[in-house]
């Protein structure tokens, strides 16, 4: 069976390719490249402290690499990566996600790979984290939950803090 078009398909394909068609090579080259991607650097202090309501804080970790991933322009993931037992592996993450607030603009990206546009301004509206053994095997389940905090990254220091519903609280500061 042979399917056939439908009746003024191709009248309204013709008019969409007549106003668009001049115009839309011009706004293809206006783009800034790709709006997702990744970024990462190595940190030399680095401090995360996290408490769950009642129970006291744990006693404060350290990190040696920040990540960056964008998913698309506008949201934005920061992760505090810290060193497993042997130094020879990252085995823990902290997982700030949100959406960057108003003013902030998105990191550049070409290729996946991204360079942020300092300083950074993230609302965060979730706080993750995550555990990995030398085989990458997951050290339980990756614990993620609705919070409410910021972050402000300038290229010379890295904060944030979030508080969850039950009185979770999540703070990292790092710097370069």
């Amino acid at each position: 069976m042979k399917r056939r078009p439908c009746r003024g398909c191709q009248s309204v394909l013709a008019l969409l390719l007549v106003l668009t068609g001049p115009w839309a090579a011009l706004e293809a080259q206006e783009l800034p490249g790709e709006d997702f991607g990744r970024w990462e650097g190595g940190l030399r202090r680095c401090r995360i402290v996290s408490s769950s309501g009642q129970a006291p804080p744990q006693p404060p970790s350290s990190c040696r690499l920040l990540r960056l991933d964008q998913q698309m322009e506008g949201l934005l993931t920061v992760r505090f990566l810290q060193p497993g037992g042997s130094g020879a592996f990252l085995d823990r993450q902290l997982v700030f996600a949100g959406v960057l607030a108003e003013g902030s603009k998105g990191m550049q990206c070409l290729a996946s790979r991204c360079e942020p546009r300092w300083p950074l301004q993230l609302r965060v509206s979730a706080v993750g984290q995550a555990g990995f053994g030398e085989t990458t095997a997951a050290l339980g389940l990756t614990r993620a939950q609705l919070a409410s905090g910021h972050c402000h990254l300038d290229g010379r220091a890295f904060r944030c803090e979030a508080v969850g519903p039950e009185g979770q609280r999540w703070q990292a500061e790092a710097s370069p």
